[in-house]
């Protein structure tokens, strides 16, 4: 049976990716899935439980390990992990602070990664979307909302890490207030009969119905509390997003030395933006901030973001 989880890092901030992962892997059955990942203590739970601010190696000790157990390799550097992600390198090429993706070399931390063994579990797919700020900002002007960015992702996720010829379970973590998604689905799967099993204030279930095979495919607060590969998708998709971040100040506070790190979120990033200048911001700003500085944050990561910021290795 083929099993999925979908999440992401960094639906609120002002800078750096909005990032996605969607993971897949087969077992027998949910109770094999969920043993399999008990027994391997692998340590994949929500990336706030995981990660520490202002230091990568706690959350890169689940996200790297993760990675190498799904695409069956280890990047050495973090141009070749974006890659594994799906972010192509030209989204790179012109923007300064995105350069050097090669030269960062992959784990950050000096301590000896796990490797993964998943008794009963088979590694399938990883994917991923980085949405950058040029690209959001490009769907903000056509009038897509900052849900519907995310929406979207999502959807293109869901179908690459799916197979509508193989009985299936997928959870993605609840994107936001929304809880109606069966006009969603059926955009995606147009052959398919989608089935409203449940829509309620914790979770909206669906079943698809292809000729072959049936998907069960659910939107849960707190998805990672039940299911593993929820789990590993919200890791791997902080992960991306910390590494991103970590070039950001590493080009920032190279050019201002009295310039204080951000993680991007909130009152920080506006803070930061103000350090930086408007003189210098505003020729750049297209590709640098999400949005503008008064846009409306998503609450529930404000706090978390708000906290110590990145630093990377010279």
């Amino acid at each position: 049976m083929l099993f999925g989880g979908v999440d992401e890092a960094g639906y609120g901030p002002l800078l750096g990716p909005l990032s996605i992962a969607a993971v897949s892997a087969e077992a027998d059955d949910e109770a094999a899935l969920k043993q399999g990942f008990r027994r391997a203590r692998t340590g994949a739970k929500d990336s706030k439980q995981v990660h520490v601010s202002g230091d990568i190696t706690a959350i890169e000790s689940v996200a790297l390990p993760a990675i190498t157990w799904l695409t069956g390799h280890a990047p050495g550097n973090m141009r070749e992990c974006l890659a594994l992600l799906g972010e192509d390198e030209s989204v790179r090429t012109d923007v300064p602070w995105m350069a050097g993706t090669a030269g960062v070399v992959l784990p950050i931390g000096s301590e000896p990664l796990k490797t993964w063994k998943i008794p009963g579990v088979t590694p399938r797919a990883l994917r991923g979307s980085l949405i950058q700020p040029r690209a959001y900002n490009a769907s903000r002007r056509l009038g897509v909302n900052k849900a519907d960015i995310e929406l979207q992702a999502v959807g293109g996720l869901l179908t690459m890490i799916s197979a509508t010829d193989e009985h299936g379970m997928i959870v993605v973590d609840r994107l936001g207030g929304r809880r109606y998604y069966r006009d969603f689905l059926q955009s995606l799967w147009p052959d398919t009969m989608v089935l409203v099993e449940v829509e309620s204030p914790g979770i909206s279930g669906y079943r698809i119905v292809a000729p072959l095979a049936e998907q069960s495919v659910s939107f849960r607060v707190d998805g990672e509390s039940h299911s593993p590969l929820t789990a590993v998708a919200s890791c791997i998709a902080k992960y991306v997003r910390e590494l991103h971040m970590m070039l950001l100040n590493r080009h920032w506070c190279a050019v201002r030395a009295a310039l204080k790190p951000t993680a991007g979120y909130a009152k920080d990033a506006v803070r930061w933006l103000d350090d930086l200048g408007v003189a210098v911001v505003d020729p750049i700003r297209d590709e640098l901030v999400r949005g503008v500085a008064t846009e409306i944050i998503d609450v529930g990561e404000t706090a978390i973001g708000d906290a110590a910021a990145p630093t990377l290795p010279a």
